[in-house]
């Protein structure tokens, strides 16, 4: 017994030493990072969209400009190609690209991908282009996170843990939602509930909003907004809370009402999704006739041109059309009641065709707040025929919060991430049951159509742009004591691209079929198909895994 007692903390011991300190100094730093170049990046990201708003405005009240302003545009879309050139990977945005390298399907210098991120988003916003920030801030996390580990000569074990809980950083300083951040890691990034993913994140995450608001604490500009929600709503009422009902009839209305939202904000999801994918092949097919600058340009040019109609003759038309949303969303809450429903309907398609327009053309910038914006605009137009129907006008904001994250849960099959987006950006707090029956009849809707999730999508496009050719092969490994994967499920651990575990050979002959929950131990032998353009590079990932050390001295 005193035997077993002593082996059972001497390997607690190794687990702590080996893969608990390593996950959360890795992901403490990379959070840091995050923290600081998130924070500082979208605090310049406000200034300069309120200066392009003010540029906007003034060519407007001096029409001799437009000849410069169109000028203008044509360079900076000029500008943005010759980037493009250099660093190709920062076109579009910057999550399927993330979700590749953490996958192992793209590789990507950190530095220069760091860098052109910055650059590029910077031309988009200056610009006016309907793109968020949200995206390119995932990948400037990511990117950090990589190099962090890369300087620190991690092995290949833990990188792509640390990429994830880097992008997890990334979403929780961008929104300033910690806890959104760590299940973004987990549900979009690794696609699976993981302990260490969850230790890595929650480190990142942590360190990361830390950093960003103590910053906000030194820097003291309102534009920083360390400590606000990312939507200024204020003074929300609670759609529905089940607890507090005192009639059958109210219970049937209410479930109704959301029911209907998810059916129909699942449905427009996907309509956007296939629009999206559609117009990308559209564009591969046809487009790429034309020079890159040439797309770039075009879509620079048409953004000015609707930017300015919407700017002369909408009130807060700039907010319309031109940014990520974030103005949009916060005027839709306060005052989405008087605007008529024909009209919202003419914004979304403006904006559904310009935000398809600017990112198909390759312009660097993310689909994230996008996204929300077209779910909440969905929402006012549910909103206004909710309350000709008898719906109490208190309850139409409301309406938009939950349309709008639903719309984000619907398109990118993330049903838990959604939840927590609707309490962490709007201050929304009641009683969750209605929240989650309008985001999970609206999965459900995604399910049963039956599309591929959009960031998927996204990055299934990269790879094939990326005309890397591979080949097949298997791998045999003995797992040791004290590895990395013994003790783990197999779901549980990020493999080399293009992995599958085909059979697992206990150390009594045994042989199973593995999946996902199967356990590994030591001594097992593993054999390993792998599809890889670099098989060293592969073998030695493997190698990482199954040998006894895990962490560098």
């Amino acid at each position: 017994m005193k035997v077993q007692a002593k082996e059972k903390v001497r390997n607690m011991g190794e687990k702590i030493k080996n893969i608990v300190l390593p996950v959360i100094a890795y992901g403490g730093i990379a959070g840091i990072l995050s923290g600081f170049l998130v924070g500082v990046f979208n605090f310049f990201a406000r200034y300069l969209i309120e200066y392009s708003q003010k540029i906007y405005q003034a060519v407007l009240e001096h029409l001799w400009a437009l000849p410069l302003f169109f000028l203008g545009l044509a360079a900076l879309a000029l500008l943005m190609a010759l980037l493009h050139k250099f660093i190709p990977n920062v076109r579009g945005s910057g999550i399927p690209n993330v979700e590749g390298a953490i996958r192992g399907f793209l590789t990507f210098k950190w530095l220069r991908t760091l860098i052109g991120t910055v650059i590029g988003s910077y031309i988009s916003f200056f610009a006016g282009l309907p793109l968020g920030s949200e995206g390119p801030s995932v990948q400037l996390s990511a990117m950090s996170a990589q190099g962090i580990t890369e300087l620190m000569k991690a092995k290949l074990t833990w990188r792509r843990y640390v990429m994830a809980g880097g992008a997890g950083a990334g979403i929780a300083v961008a929104f300033n939602a910690p806890l959104a951040g760590i299940v973004f890691a987990m549900e979009e990034c690794h696609k699976r509930f993981s302990p260490i993913i969850l230790l890595c994140a929650s480190s990142a995450v942590i360190t990361g909003t830390m950093t960003f608001r103590l910053l906000g604490m030194a820097i003291k500009d309102a534009k920083w907004s360390s400590t606000a929600m990312l939507f200024d709503i204020k003074q929300l009422k609670p759609f529905a809370d089940f607890k507090d009902m005192n009639s059958i009839g109210e219970f049937a209305s209410i479930l109704a009402i959301l029911v209907a939202i998810g059916a129909v904000i699942g449905a427009f999801a996907i309509l956007f999704n296939v629009l999206l994918v559609n117009s990308q092949k559209l564009t591969d097919k046809w487009v790429k006739k034309f020079p890159y600058w040439a797309r770039l340009l075009t879509a620079f040019l048409l953004t000015g041109a609707v930017g300015l109609i919407f700017t002369k003759f909408v009130e807060n038309g700039f907010a319309m059309i031109n940014t990520g949303g974030h103005s949009l969303v916060d005027n839709l809450c306060h005052n989405g009641l008087k605007y008529s429903f024909w009209f919202l309907v003419l914004v979304i398609c403006v904006r559904m065709i310009m935000t398809m327009l600017c990112f198909n053309a390759g312009a660097t910038g993310g689909l994230f707040i996008p996204m929300l914006a077209m779910g909440a605009l969905l929402g006012a137009m549910l909103g206004l025929v909710f309350v000709k129907l008898g719906m109490d006008e208190e309850y139409f904001a409301a309406v938009v919060v939950i349309s709008m994250t639903t719309f984000f849960g619907a398109s990118v099959r993330a049903p838990i991430t959604a939840i927590v987006l609707v309490v962490e950006l709007s201050g929304y707090q009641s009683d969750f049951l209605p929240v989650a029956i309008a985001i999970f009849t609206a999965f459900l809707v995604a399910e049963i159509l039956g599309t591929t999730p959009i960031y998927d999508s996204l990055l299934e496009r990269l790879r094939k742009n990326d005309d890397v050719k591979t080949e097949r092969r298997n791998f045999e490994a003995v797992i040791e004591k004290g590895s990395f994967v013994a003790g783990k499920h197999i779901s549980n651990v990020i493999w080399p691209a293009n992995a599958l575990v085909t059979e697992v050979v206990r150390e009594s002959g045994e042989s199973v079929v593995p999946d996902g929950e199967t356990m590994l131990f030591e001594g097992d032998k593993i054999t390993i198909a792998v599809e890889s353009s670099n098989f060293d590079e592969t073998e030695e990932f493997v190698s990482h895994l199954v040998k006894k050390k895990t962490t560098e001295k």
